[in-house]
């Protein structure tokens, strides 16, 4: 009897359901695992993007409403503006209705007065330099009463003088309401220079002098202020030589 060999068989022991069902499991596990990060990878994206966007909306909001406040402002500054050049029109028409030809005529005088000659000494370094400063600083002071220009008056009082701030302010809040004052005659007798004593910044000048009668108006020329002549009247300058030029810093009338 012949017998066939064949040839040995591997025999793997079966998986029980239990084990197959555990591989089952975490091989679904796996695959939901990535499933999740994907969608929270995805979430994380939407969330960036648009928190961006709501970043940009706010910041672009922003923009436009400090713009528009910025609009707004400009616009009622401009209003403000044209009401106040309105309101001084108006002001102005009703100042000129009121005036009559004569007070007219004393204001265009008064307005067209030519400004006064510089006298030749006038920077110098010497007593004849500080008189003829004195001078011309008399007739710039009422130049700027008759007609508002107080620039050369200003560029020759220092910055402590309170008589010429006075003057300034006075000036110009006349002419502000469309006023002015008359031309008043002014003769200057006499003038003495003093040399400045020791420890001491500044010169006196001291200076008669005679005036006519003066009126100052305002706008609609009614009531106006006005003084009698004086004569022989003394006034005391306080003035300094500095950067080439006589400047002012105190003057006092003397009460007779």
């Amino acid at each position: 009897m012949s017998t066939s060999l064949r040839p040995p068989v591997t025999v793997r022991p079966r998986q029980s359901a239990a084990t197959r069902t555990r591989r089952s499991v975490v091989g679904h596990n796996r695959s939901g695992v990535r499933r999740r990060r994907r969608r929270a990878a995805g979430l994380v994206a939407v969330c960036i993007l648009a928190l961006g966007v709501a970043a940009c909306s706010v910041k672009d909001a922003k923009a436009e409403a400090s713009a528009s406040a910025s609009a707004s402002a400009s616009a009622a500054i401009a209003r403000a503006e044209k009401g106040i050049a309105d309101a001084n029109a108006r002001a102005t028409a009703s100042r000129e209705a009121a005036l009559t030809p004569e007070l007219r005529a004393k204001r265009d005088a008064a307005l067209s007065e030519p400004a006064p000659a510089k006298p030749p000494q006038l920077n110098e370094e010497s007593a004849e330099g500080a008189a003829a400063s004195v001078g011309y600083f008399l007739d710039l002071y009422r130049y700027a009463f008759m007609t508002g220009n107080t620039t050369e008056f200003a560029a020759m009082s220092d910055d402590r003088c309170k008589f010429c701030k006075s003057t300034i302010d006075d000036a110009n809040d006349i002419h502000s309401k469309g006023g002015w004052a008359d031309k008043w005659d002014q003769e200057i007798v006499s003038m003495t220079y003093y040399e400045k004593l020791e420890g001491y910044e500044y010169n006196r000048v001291k200076v008669i002098v005679n005036y006519g009668a003066m009126a100052s108006y305002y706008g609609d020329g009614q009531n106006p202020t006005t003084s009698e002549a004086t004569y022989g009247q003394e006034v005391n300058f306080g003035v300094r030589y500095s950067n080439g030029r006589w400047m002012v810093g105190a003057v006092e009338a003397v009460s007779k």
